[in-house]
């Protein structure tokens, strides 16, 4: 380790300080305390208040106080992991840190010079048994020494290739699981050795357990074969192979398992504190149905309320609420995350359906009414129709309990549709039998009734519980049958797609989000051998607003691999690389994207674009193509994005005729028009409008009266398109037009 060594304490303290960096992340100009040698007893010490972020101005890290540890390594690693953030205290603040030492460790690490505890401790981990070491020589070794069993199990945690003999020594039903489930959930890092161990245990991957994942099957073995007592030995051993931090972490989840962890504790220090070791603790609690319904609705309040911060720190928070998920999903036994979420969604709805029936409210009656899936309360007098409660009794409690009711499906409309739109892109299996029993949930009915699914590489539309195809023929009826949400790729290949889009113009089908009308990207062939491609080369972005824009589509700041988005179920990373500090923006110039890139979750290698899974790859293309359209640096319209100006020519194809209009023509990014008065061009991108061969003409859009005049076949707010299209039919039949401003410029 760098830095610059300041000895106090008689040599017991070195104290690190670090003017730029330091190997707490986003910790900037803080000092790092390492422990030499301390005797048991009560220590203060100061401790200089630090910058959490450069970006951040008003909220520090800071040492906490009062720490009760038990020994040395303890003191050290506490110094590096247990921080608080304290809102308005200025950086550069000392303060008085006190922590009291229980006992002696038999470990010292990270230290800049040895000693006799790190040297024995190197020799541990790295002396290996020979080919004639038994448990029968170690019981002879040992015997009249004063080398105690918690010794010996200390020194096996700490160096596993001694796990086989100890076992054998200790004869101990579940030591070695027991050892391997510390190692799993505690470790600092993963030799393949371990991985390999811990693989024989846990179907989790080894990434998942690092980040918070918890196997409550392989605890609840673990803790029952070996007794409390002897799980305690292997608890406090485990301090030895984890930070303050996890080994903390693991005692709160083994609480949460046996039912010791106060819900309301951890739910509060969850919330108010954003504990995230709470809030993956809590969703571990034992509880019956009703609670898990408030579990859930609890980690989705928690993700909600993390928008309020910062980039980094809602990326953490959003991994510690998926990690809470599946916690919850093992220890209820359900068989993954999206089933439980839909789950979950269906009982909301059932348990607020009394309240879609009419009551009455003094001289009202009121209900809770579904909209085109939005749900609204109705308030009826007299036989007629309000358009609000009234005044009067808004504060009644049944009009309360109305109002968070739907609030309350108004929050699960938006998470269903996300989720939906997620499950797409992932292409996650459900069988025919889950769509038509998620139907029943009037909520969230309007979402799926009008998506289309795939089922065996043929794309189709749901029709009395049965998947066909948009003419009518059956694809199939069996409930057991695997769907998935199909992708445009889906129907690409199927090559129903042109079908599918007439299906939904003829019958006036609004889509929850753009799944048929979805932009496309397919695999060139000079881009199959290759593992990056520079399609979006040499555009300018601005960072800031990259960032923004790409974050809602499930991309994340990486300090070493910038914007980056990562399919955990495929092991793929998609890596959109440009010459730029995506924490610190740059204020001199906007940087260039260089290519967009592929590579493997775990092993780090490049991936050649031939194995990218195609909706995956048109996915990353689709979101590029996003930022480059949206977060350009120069002049050019951001409604430019060559994949709209498709979109928006496949919609115009399938308005036209819905208007008997055959005086107009679809020409590469415009649309040509022969009107009575002159001939125009519309631009697909812009919506600029010219006279062919003459000036532009200048038509005033208002957007708020396009919106539910011009049929969208999606649910997205898309004003310039419904502009444009607007401005099509306008001049399409220009002699209908009376405007003066209008008609005084085409003459």
């Amino acid at each position: 380790m760098n830095g610059n060594v300041d000895r106090n304490f008689n040599n017991a303290m070195t104290i690190w300080s670090w003017p730029d960096y330091s190997p707490v992340q986003g910790l900037y100009n803080a000092k790092i305390y390492q422990i030499l040698s301390l005797n048991p007893g009560i220590y203060t010490f100061e401790a200089t208040v630090g910058r959490l972020s450069a970006s951040i101005n008003k909220e520090y890290v800071v040492v906490s106080k009062g720490i009760e540890v038990n020994n040395i390594e303890d003191v050290e690693r506490f110094a590096l992991s247990y921080q608080e953030v304290v809102p308005g205290i200025p950086e550069g603040t000392v303060l008085q840190c006190e922590f009291e030492l229980k006992e002696t460790s038999i470990v010292s690490v990270g230290l800049s010079q040895s000693s006799k505890k790190e040297t024995l401790s190197h020799l541990i981990s790295v002396c290996v048994p020979n080919e004639g070491d038994t448990a029968e020589k170690l019981r002879e070794l040992v015997s009249g020494t004063d080398i105690t069993e918690k010794r010996l199990i200390e020194a096996a945690m700490y160096s596993p290739e001694w796990l086989n003999i100890t076992a054998d020594y200790l004869g101990w039903e579940g030591f070695k699981s027991g050892c391997c489930y510390f190692m799993a959930h505690m470790n600092e890092s993963y030799s393949d050795k371990i991985t390999a161990l811990i693989a024989k245990y846990t179907p989790i991957s080894v990434e998942d357990l690092q980040n918070g994942a918890f196997d409550i099957k392989w605890f609840k073995d673990a803790y029952a074969t070996l007794g409390e007592k002897r799980f305690a030995m292997l608890y406090d051993a485990a301090k030895y192979i984890s930070d303050g931090a996890k080994h903390s972490r693991a005692r709160k989840y083994a609480d949460a398992v046996l039912g010791k962890l106060d819900p309301e504790e951890a739910k509060t220090a969850a919330s108010v504190k954003r504990n995230k070791d709470m809030l993956m603790a809590y969703s571990l609690i034992p509880c019956n149905d009703d609670e898990i319904m408030k579990k859930y609705l609890f980690i989705q309040q928690f993700l909600k309320e993390s928008k309020k911060f910062g980039a980094q720190r809602r990326a953490s928070e959003a991994a510690a609420a998926k990690i809470a998920m599946q916690n919850l999903a093992l220890s209820t036994g359900s068989s993954d995350v999206m089933r439980l979420k839909l789950r979950m969604e269906s009982e909301l709805f059932e348990s607020i359906r009394p309240l879609f029936e009419p009551k009455n409210v003094g001289e009202v009656s009121v209900w809770l009414e579904i909209r085109d899936g939005k749900t609204e309360i109705a308030c009826e007098k007299g036989g007629k129709q309000l358009k609000n409660v009234p005044a009067k009794l808004k504060k009644d409690e049944y009009i309360v309990t109305l109002t968070e009711r739907r609030k309350q499906l108004t929050d699960q409309y938006r998470r269903t549709r996300t989720m939906l739109e997620q499950s797409m892109e992932d292409s996650t299996v459900f069988t025919l039998s889950e769509i038509v029993g998620l139907m029943k949930n009037d909520s969230v009915k309007p979402l799926l009734e009008n998506l289309v699914y795939c089922y065996d590489g043929k794309c189709g539309v749901m029709i009395d519980g049965r998947l066909c195809t948009v003419g009518g023929e059956e694809i199939c009826a069996d409930g057991t049958s695997e769907l998935r949400i199909a992708h445009p790729f889906d129907m690409y290949a199927d090559g129903s797609w042109r079908d599918i889009q007439k299906y939904l113009f003829d019958d006036q089908i609004v889509q929850p989000f753009r799944q048929v009308f979805r932009e496309l990207y397919i695999k060139t062939a000079e881009e199959l051998e290759n593992c990056e491609t520079p399609r979006f080369a040499g555009n300018q972005i601005l960072v800031k607003k990259t960032v923004a824009t790409l974050r809602g589509r499930r991309w994340v700041c990486d300090l070493e691999d910038g914007l980056q988005k990562v399919y955990y179920k495929e092991n793929i990373v998609a890596k959109l690389y440009a010459l730029a500090d995506w924490f610190s923006p740059s204020d001199i110039e906007a940087p260039t994207l260089e290519h967009v890139s592929f590579s493997d979750r775990v092993t780090g290698k490049p991936i050649k674009i031939k194995d990218i899974p195609d909706i995956i790859f048109s996915e990353v293309m689709r979101d590029a193509d996003l930022a480059v359209s949206v977060c350009h640096a120069g002049e050019v319209d951001p409604e430019h994005s060559h994949s709209t100006i498709e979109m928006r020519a496949a919609i115009l194809e399938f308005t036209l005729p819905l208007f008997k209009l055959k005086n107009c023509e679809v020409k590469g990014s415009h649309v040509l028009i022969n009107g009575t008065r002159a001939d125009y061009s519309v631009h697909l991108g812009s919506g600029i409008c010219h006279i062919q061969g003459g000036a532009a003409l200048n038509i005033l859009p208002v957007h708020s009266q396009h919106r539910g005049r011009v049929f969208l076949p999606f649910a997205d707010d898309d004003p310039k398109t419904a502009e444009i299209i607007s401005k099509v039919l306008l001049l399409a039949e220009d002699k209908k037009i009376k405007d003066p401003f209008i008609l005084d410029q085409i003459h």
